[in-house]
């Protein structure tokens, strides 16, 4: 639960952090739209962390989980909008269309009509909000799943029509954000009944990455037509001390992960797994250090 605090904490930071510069670059209407993906996802964030810290109180771990579902439940409207706002196609009747859908969820949840979670499963780590499973619920599923296949594919055929090189490679970090994000839905598998532990931090690891790949794409590539010059100071460290955060979590659980199996049958097994991922992860970490130093060369103070 700690691991599982600290990340929705860095992760909300981050997406926050992105939005911001968003808000404050962005002059177009799509800027906006990516903006309130970015709210999505900050919104995640801050309800697991709330969950998690306030986790022996069940009415309020019931409160933060069903507060969350609100800009959630327009995710699917968000990022549909956003892509063909971004590709300038215009698709009226469908974005009104999920927009109405997508919006009968937080309506309902205001209107007393629907209750998103009905209890708290009280699992052997922690407790956690019980999600309603309805037929609503699975057609909304769908409905998210579908919005990021197409607004992926919507984004892979302009990808192949484009000439320019630098508009594919912003193509491509949008691509593999909503990705990101479409991975994270892991997470969500505790929330009905699914007690495998790891899957909530790793899905909020990604959650965190969508806004991480989106901000270094704008300070690097100018993505949005947005640039941030910044300089080797506190902002900078902020950035490495995120990174390096995200590279050690993710060492901490694959070696759990790899060592809670083996060590169903060896605990020699699980101790040598664990060294193997260190061994492995060690000398990566200063060539990450390196590589993000190098984004930062030649940057001003914003």
């Amino acid at each position: 639960m700690l691991i599982t605090a600290a990340a929705s904490a860095v992760g909300f930071a981050i997406n926050v952090l992105v939005m911001a510069i968003l808000l404050w670059r962005g002059r177009r209407k799509y800027h906006l739209l990516f903006a309130l993906l970015l709210f999505t996802a900050a919104s995640w964030d801050l309800g697991i962390f709330l969950v998690m810290i306030r986790n022996s109180f069940p009415d309020e771990i019931i409160l933060y989980q069903s507060l969350i579902h609100i800009p959630i439940g327009l995710f699917p409207a968000f990022i549909y909008h956003f892509t063909t706002t971004y590709l300038n196609q215009r698709r009226i009747k469908s974005t009104i269309g999920i927009y109405a859908y997508c919006l009968y969820g937080p309506i309902g949840f205001v209107a007393g009509v629907i209750q998103p979670v009905s209890g708290v499963y009280n699992y052997g780590w922690g407790n956690l909000g019980r999600n309603v499973l309805d037929n609503w619920t699975i057609a909304w599923w769908a409905l998210y799943n579908l919005s990021i296949v197409v607004s992926c594919w919507l984004l892979l055929q302009a990808r192949k029509r484009e000439s320019s090189l630098v508009t594919r490679r912003h193509i491509t970090y949008i691509m593999v954000s909503f990705i990101m994000f479409g991975l994270a839905q892991v997470k969500v598998l505790v929330a009905y009944g699914v007690d495998v532990a790891f899957m909530l931090p790793l899905g909020i690891l990604l959650v965190g990455s969508f806004g991480a790949l989106i901000g270094m794409a704008i300070i690097k590539d100018r993505l949005f037509d947005i640039t941030v010059f910044i300089r080797k100071g506190i902002v900078y460290s902020i950035i490495v001390a995120a990174a390096i955060f995200v590279f050690d979590f993710s060492q901490h659980l694959i070696a759990e992960f790899l060592g809670g199996i083996a060590g169903e049958q060896s605990a020699y097994i699980r101790y040598a797994l664990v060294a193997v991922v260190v061994i492995v992860f060690t000398p990566l970490k200063p060539r990450l250090e390196r590589k993000i130093g190098g984004i930062f060369v030649n940057k001003i103070e914003f």
